[in-house]
C-alpha cells in the first residue's frame, strides 16, 4: 500500500474509533468523564465521602457543605493518548461559604475531532446537623457534533454523616449521593435509549491521625454495581508528598475496571496533583487517562 494510502487510512480508523467512542456516549453514557480532578481520580473514582475539596460537586453535592473560605480548582485531562486526535477534557469548579453554607459551582469542556459536550454544574450544601450535612445540585449537559446538538438538564442530591473517632485513630466519614434524579435524555431525537439510569452511590472514608485515608464507592446505576476503591498517604521523607492508589470494577467483570495511581503536593494555599488511569477493557490500547489538577485555597 503506498504511504499516501496509508495515512489516510490511519487518519481514517482513528477519526473511526473516536467517533464510536463518543457516539457511544451521546446515546447511552454522555459526560461519564467530566469534573472529577485528579484527585479522586487517582483514588479510583471513589470520592462520595469526601470533602473540603472543589471536585467534590461533580460526585457528591454535600461532600462541600461546610467550608469556610473560597477555593477554585483546574483540571486538564488527556483521554486516550493513543489515538493521533486525542481528545482533551478542561475543568474548572469553586466554592464559597455562603449563608451558612457552601454555594458550589462546575464547568466541564470536552473537544474532540467533529465532537463537543459541556457540562455545567451549581450546586448548594450545608450541614444540618453536627453530624449531618445536605447538599444538591443542577446541572445541564450539552453535547454537539456535526449536523446534530442536544442538551439536557438533570439534578443531585447527596448527603454526608460524620461518624467521628470510631477508634483513638481512625475516623470515620459516610456518603450517599443520588445522582440523575430526572434521568436526563441525552439522544439527538430524543429515544428511550437514551435516558440517563439513575445512580445511588453508597461510600466511606476512613481517616487516621498520620493522614492516611482508605476510601470505598459502591455505585448502583442501571441495575449493575460498579465498586470503587483508593488510599492515600502522606510521605513526609518526600517533602509531604501525598502518594494515592486506587481502582474501579464490575463485581466478576474486571474488563469493565480501570486501576490508577497519583501523587499530590500542597504548597501554602496551592494543591498540585497528578493521576494515571488506565483501563482494564478493550480500550487499553488506546492509552491511560492523564489528569493534572491545580488548586488554591483562601489563606
Amino acid at each position: 500500500m503506498p504511504p499516501a494510502t496509508q495515512v489516510r487510512w490511519s487518519w481514517r480508523i482513528n477519526s473511526c474509533l473516536t467517533g464510536v467512542l463518543f457516539a457511544c456516549s451521546a446515546a447511552c453514557a454522555a459526560f461519564e468523564i467530566s469534573g472529577g480532578g485528579a484527585r479522586t481520580a487517582a483514588l479510583g473514582g471513589a470520592f462520595g465521602a469526601g470533602a473540603d475539596a472543589t471536585e467534590g460537586i461533580w460526585i457528591n453535592p454535600a461532600g462541600n457543605a461546610r467550608v469556610h473560605k473560597w477555593r477554585v480548582g483546574t483540571t486538564h485531562v488527556l483521554l486516550y493518548p493513543g489515538l493521533e486526535d486525542s481528545p482533551a477534557l478542561n475543568t474548572l469548579a469553586a466554592s464559597s461559604p455562603v449563608g451558612g453554607g457552601a454555594l458550589q459551582l462546575g464547568v466541564s469542556g470536552l473537544s474532540a475531532r467533529d465532537w463537543q459536550e459541556q457540562v455545567a454544574v451549581v450546586g448548594y450544601g450545608r450541614g444540618v446537623h453536627p453530624r449531618v450535612a445536605l447538599g444538591g445540585d443542577v446541572r445541564m449537559g450539552g453535547w454537539k457534533t456535526v449536523g446534530l446538538s442536544h442538551r439536557a438538564w438533570s439534578a443531585d442530591v447527596g448527603g454526608v454523616y460524620e461518624a467521628g473517632w470510631i477508634h483513638p485513630r481512625l475516623y470515620l466519614r459516610l456518603g450517599l449521593a443520588l445522582r440523575e434524579l430526572t434521568r436526563a435524555n441525552l439522544a439527538a431525537g430524543g429515544q428511550a435509549a437514551g435516558r440517563s439510569p439513575r445512580v445511588m452511590a453508597l461510600a466511606a472514608c476512613l481517616s487516621t491521625r498520620e493522614q492516611r485515608q482508605l476510601v470505598v464507592d459502591v455505585e448502583m446505576r442501571g441495575g449493575r454495581t460498579l465498586i470503587r476503591a483508593g488510599y492515600e498517604t502522606l510521605v513526609a521523607d518526600l517533602a509531604g508528598m501525598r502518594l494515592r492508589v486506587g481502582g474501579s470494577a464490575f463485581p466478576g467483570n474486571w474488563e469493565g475496571g480501570e486501576m490508577s495511581m497519583g501523587i499530590g503536593h500542597n504548597w501554602r494555599q496551592w494543591h498540585f496533583d497528578f493521576a494515571y488511569t488506565y483501563p482494564l477493557g478493550p480500550s487499553s490500547g488506546l492509552g491511560g487517562v492523564h489528569r493534572l489538577s491545580l488548586g488554591y485555597r483562601q489563606p
